[in-house]
């Protein structure tokens, strides 16, 4: 295999940029902009430490190229019969997507609001809503009982608060609904639940 007579940096964005993704054609790229991928890093980082030796090698660059688009083909492309729809398809941006999860997370007690998490994401509710559930797999609200429901069994596990106090802490006023929709959720009641840890 003869190797290109350029630097190295430039012989991977070529072929990244390149050639290899030749393959992906007819598919759409999923935005991941906000997740963390253990496997991507770790290339990207002997990529970056073999750019930074004084004499670089293309052909290891080469196919750590090739391992990185073939990694982005098997996981994050989409695959569709008709191109159009891939063009037509809408997502929710990743960052925005994490943005506001994480504001999610942190205001778990906090009353759910639509409007609210819509606006910070620039959208209506209804496009909003309809674009959340496509990227999560599920509503925002459920998202939102999720959050409570994880945060509620972590209390039970690790602290000593009473089944009121945490119904309190994770934004349930009435600790007989919060007892009635954590069994309904996990299958057990609060209590049983501590009693398993």
């Amino acid at each position: 295999m003869a190797i290109p007579e350029t630097t190295s940096a430039e012989a991977f964005e070529r072929y990244v940029g390149g050639k290899c993704l030749v393959a992906c054609r007819g598919k759409a790229w999923r935005d991941i902009s906000a997740f963390h991928d253990t496997a991507l890093n770790s290339w990207m980082k002997r990529v970056h430490e073999e750019l930074l030796r004084r004499h670089a090698s293309p052909l290891f660059l080469q196919g750590i190229a090739r391992a990185v688009a073939i990694h982005l083909a098997r996981n994050y492309a989409e695959t569709a019969s008709n191109p159009e729809s891939i063009r037509g398809s809408p997502s929710l941006p990743g960052y925005k997507l994490r943005r506001i999860t994480d504001w999610m997370a942190e205001n778990v007690a906090g009353e759910f609001n639509l409007d609210r998490l819509a606006a910070q994401a620039g959208l209506s509710k209804f496009y909003f809503h309809r674009l959340f559930k496509a990227a999560m797999g599920m509503s925002p609200s459920r998202y939102h009982i999720n959050l409570r429901m994880d945060e509620a069994r972590r209390l039970l596990r690790e602290t000593r608060k009473s089944v009121v106090e945490v119904a309190f802490d994770v934004g349930y006023a009435n600790p007989s609904h919060f007892a009635q929709l954590f069994r309904r959720e996990t299958g057990l009641a609060p209590s049983d639940y501590r009693r398993q840890r």
